[in-house]
This record gives structure tokens, sequence and C-alpha cells, in this order.
């Protein structure tokens, strides 16, 4: 299991900073996020300040964006990063793509397909010079003259899809190269909607299991006193209330018990009533989605509840330690013996 850094909320100067650090801890990767500043700047800096760590996007918002943009900057990013960039796009919902982008919307996972094929599609023109000439439902690219076509390069750049539901995860199985799960996960979930959806995908595409890589940012509640763990409590179950009051999560809860609590959370958030919300998740609601401990405790913690599901981890919130080499100690009890 590879152990990895998130990069929430960042400026791209704070994701250089942070990403050098990360390196130097021995994270195995970096994802930049999509939030207040643009993914691609942030992997950019990233890209320029780093030599080893892995770098992502988790996620650059893919219908804010046409196939051809996206493919040139993650090509770029792939040459400045030599060969350590993945491409990890997510749709977003219909709100923020239509009235935050202004973009039109469509159903997601055919227009994902689509994205995806489109991009391997214009990928293989830079790379082999093949003739471009991809026409799907959304998209169509069928024009590439040289002096627009970029610096060859011989980097494979993985592609990935951010995926909650059954039938993202199939996609991720039929034609990507690795999913980017949600924090709000857990074992029944995972064995009974995720790994099925998956297998469905990768029997489409006549692939094994190990040709995805799956990736999720875990809630992981830490602190060296009952303070610091009161206070990582109080965080943890505010984002999982904001999460389990959207309807695609309902599916989520249901198999532990808690799928009465989706309508209930929607209810409140509609309201405003955002303090009464995290009031509703109880200590065993979290347990069974979060891991709860010191920063020690959590190689084993998450290696026992997923090692063998999933194959990258990170920490939803961060982590609080200062000193690298009790940081650095910690990550290596993530990775096994035949990481």
């Amino acid at each position: 299991m590879l152990i990895d850094h998130s990069l929430i909320g960042h400026t791209s100067t704070r994701a250089a900073t942070d990403a050098a650090w990360a390196e130097s801890a021995g994270f195995d990767g970096v994802w930049t996020t999509e939030s207040v500043t643009d993914a691609f700047l942030q992997s950019m800096a990233v890209s320029l300040t780093t030599e080893r760590i892995g770098v992502g996007t988790a996620i650059a918002v893919a219908f804010a964006r046409n196939p051809m943009s996206t493919a040139y900057a993650a090509w770029d990013l792939a040459a400045a990063s030599d060969g350590r960039f993945s491409l990890g796009l997510g749709s977003q919902i219909e709100a923020h793509i239509t009235r935050r982008f202004s973009m039109p919307w469509s159903p997601p996972v055919d227009r994902m397909r689509d994205y995806v094929a489109a991009m391997r599609a214009i990928f293989d023109a830079w790379r082999n010079g093949t003739k471009l000439r991809y026409e799907g439902d959304t998209y169509r690219h069928t024009l590439m003259s040289p002096v627009f076509t970029p610096t060859h390069h011989d980097h494979e750049i993985p592609i990935g899809v951010a995926a909650v539901g059954p039938k993202m995860t199939e996609l991720a199985g039929e034609s990507c190269d690795f999913a980017i799960l949600h924090g709000m996960i857990h074992p029944a979930y995972f064995d009974d909607v995720t790994l099925p959806a998956l297998q469905r995908g990768l029997d489409t595409s006549g692939r094994e299991r190990s040709a995805v890589t799956l990736s999720c940012p875990l809630f992981m509640v830490m602190g060296d006193d009952e303070e610091a763990i009161v206070a990582s409590t109080a965080e943890t179950k505010g984002q999982i209330a904001f999460y389990a009051s959207t309807p695609a999560y309902r599916r989520v809860l249901d198999p532990i018990g808690y799928g009465e609590l989706q309508p209930q959370l929607q209810q409140l958030s509609r309201e405003g009533k955002w303090q009464k919300m995290s009031g509703l998740i109880d200590d065993d609601l979290l347990h069974h989605l979060a891991f709860v401990g010191r920063p020690e405790d959590m190689p084993a913690l998450v290696r026992e509840r997923f090692d063998g599901r999933l194959d990258r981890v990170s920490s939803y919130f961060g982590w609080p330690v200062d000193d690298p080499d009790r940081l650095g100690e910690i990550l290596a009890g993530f990775h096994t013996d035949d990481d």
C-alpha cells in the first residue's frame, strides 16, 4: 500500500512548498485538488520543485474543460515531471458545471467515457503521429496541425476518474488506469458495490484487477492526546455530515444501517443548520468511516481494513506531525514487503 499526501485548498505557491516537504518526509505521491485554484497550476508547481514523488490531479474538473485543453496541460505536466504525472478527472455535479463554470451538462458516465477516449486519441496522435480523427457522441477532434502539435515525449500519462457510484466505477475498470474513491467508504460498500462494479468494467475490457490502481483519501482522526483527538473528531464529523447530506451517499450509508440519516442531514443543510448536522454523526458511524488513534496507529488500522482492497491512500486532513523522522517512520508502516 502506498501513502500519498493531498493538497486541499492550496495555492500554487503553497502546493510547491508542501510538496517539497512531502517528498522529504517519504510520501509516495502528491495529489492536487481543484478548489481555490487550478489543479494543473498546482501540479506544475509540484513538478518543478520535486524530483521523486508522484504528482497527480485528484481531481481536475473535466466538464469545465474540453479534452483538447486538458490534453495540452497533461502533456506538458508529463514532460515537466519527467513522467511522474497522473491525470485524475472528475465530473463534478450539475449545479457547479452549469452555474459556476457556465458549461453544458449531460449524463456524466457516458460523457466521461467519451472524454477519456478522446484524450487517448489525442495522445496517440501526438506520440505516434497518427491522424487525429476522433468522433464521439459529445466530443469531436479531427484537426491537428504540426504547428499545434506539442514537443514529442514518450511518457505515458495514466488517466483516472473519481468514482463513488457503481457506474463510474465500472467505467474506471473499462477504460481507465486508476480510480479515485471517496473517503466515505467502508468494507461492506467496497466489497458489495465498488469491487463488483470495477470487475464488470474489467471484464468488458478484458483486463485484470492489477490494471487499475485504487486510491482513496481516508478519514484519519489523529492526535497525541485526548484534546487533539476531540478536535479532530469534531472536524471529521462535520465533513462526514456534509457529504452524508448528499443523496448520492445514501447508498454508502444503507449497508451500515444509517440510510435514514441522509434525508435528515439534507434537510438541515437546506436550513443552514451545519452545527446540528455534525451532532447527528455518532461515534458508531464515525468508526465505520474513519480511523481513530495516534498517528503511529494509522498504518496498522488502515491496513487491517483496506490492505488488499486499496492500493494507495492518503489522510483527508493531513498529518499532525512536525517531526520529519517520526513521520517518516509512520509512513513506512503503510508499505508492504512487495511495494
